[in-house]
């Protein structure tokens, strides 16, 4: 029986790495765009982008690990049946409540991939990828100063540059500002330097002319000038000032909120003990899944035609407790007192699989003919 089991636990792992290798790049490539307009945006280089995507890979694994967990039983165990595999252990003594034992092992060792992922590289990656990106933003050098590239360093503001020089001067200046959607102003000059002092930064604009349009009115204005000092001081961010998010604290911290995590008004108490359960539900209904698509593809005993009506219900029992995971959460967050709701998700789901266990454990009673 140990032989089988390893047999099964073996198949299960190797459809659970292709699996992790194909949603990990679904899943990504809708990160990765985020990304590039970060780094686009900042003028940074590659190496940077590298960076983001692998601080930005532990919130991938989250959603991953559970679709490939599910998704790996379902094909193995189906594969396995349809080519009666199973069939032949059963008869050889390993009972369907028997199989629980490898799948178990597979689905907890998911769970267990899924804790490591919550509990310890989501909080990390978090915080320095929050690091990362607020610094960027912060180096109006890096920012700015990158030739022949439109820029976007706020909403409704567009900046090229033609040329720069070592010592910080740029020529070529084109500004468009649309942040007041009624006047949009446009600059163009000869020469431009950028100023910092402390929390405040300029940008000096020398030999230029603005134009400007009224809307209303439908009227261009053009002003020339010898000197013009553009405010960017909305574009510094003070690096200490920043506020963690809740997914970068530790689960004993986020039960159990201080007074200090709080202070800052951004998060309440319901979120933190929100986050916090959340993180310990999300390992369970991973372990839960692997056993969920056995159970429901044994439960309606051995089809030729194969098994794809059972297929589409354990995705969607799966996908309905996923769904109450985050209906609960929703709820926890405006009132931390109903956290115990977190958890009827994965006692449903335990549920589902000792009913079906049971019925599978009862012997069947042979049909007339056999009889």
């Amino acid at each position: 029986m140990r032989r089988l089991d390893r047999y099964i636990l073996a198949q299960l792992i190797t459809a659970f790495g292709f699996f992790v290798l194909v949603f990990t790049g679904v899943v990504w490539l809708t990160q990765a765009v985020r990304l590039i307009d970060t780094v686009i945006a900042s003028g940074q280089s590659a190496m940077v982008f590298l960076t983001f995507s692998a601080l930005v890979m532990p919130q991938v694994f989250v959603i991953v690990l559970p679709l490939s967990g599910i998704g790996a039983s379902l094909f193995a165990l189906n594969r396995l049946y349809t080519e009666s595999e199973l069939v032949v252990m059963m008869s050889a003594g390993l009972s369907p409540v028997g199989l629980l034992r490898s799948v178990g092992a597979f689905g907890a060792m998911v769970g267990v991939a899924m804790a490591v992922v919550l509990m310890f590289l989501v909080p990390l990656s978090g915080g320095l990828l929050a690091d990362r990106t607020q610094a960027i933003r912060s180096d109006l050098a890096n920012a700015l100063i990158v030739e022949r590239q439109f820029l976007h360093p706020l909403p409704g503001l567009t900046l090229f540059i033609q040329d720069t020089s070592r010592a910080g001067e740029m020529s070529g200046i084109f500004l468009n500002d649309q942040r007041e959607f009624l006047r949009p102003i446009t600059y163009s000059a000869e020469h431009a330097r950028l100023l910092r002092e402390g929390d405040e930064a300029r940008l000096v604009m020398l030999d230029g002319v603005a134009l400007s349009l009224n809307e209303r009115s439908q009227q261009m204005s053009t002003v020339r000038f010898d000197q013009f000092v553009f405010d960017l001081s909305d574009l510094l961010r003070d690096e200490n000032a920043r506020t963690r998010r809740p997914s970068e604290y530790s689960v004993i911290e986020l039960v159990r909120p201080t007074e200090a995590m709080l202070a800052s008004g951004r998060h309440s108490r319901g979120d933190f003990v929100a986050e916090g359960h959340y993180k310990l539900t999300l390992p369970l209904l991973a372990t839960i899944f692997p056993m969920i698509a056995l159970v429901t593809i044994l439960a309606g005993g051995y089809r030729r035609s194969g098994f794809g009506r059972r297929v589409i219900v354990a995705i969607g029992v799966s996908a309905l407790l996923q769904i109450l995971v985050f209906v609960t959460r929703a709820q926890v967050q405006e009132s931390a007192d109903l956290w115990p709701l977190m958890y009827l998700p994965i006692l449903l789901g335990i549920l589902y699989v000792v009913v079906l266990a049971r019925r599978l454990a009862r012997p069947r009673r042979p049909s007339g003919a056999l009889a």
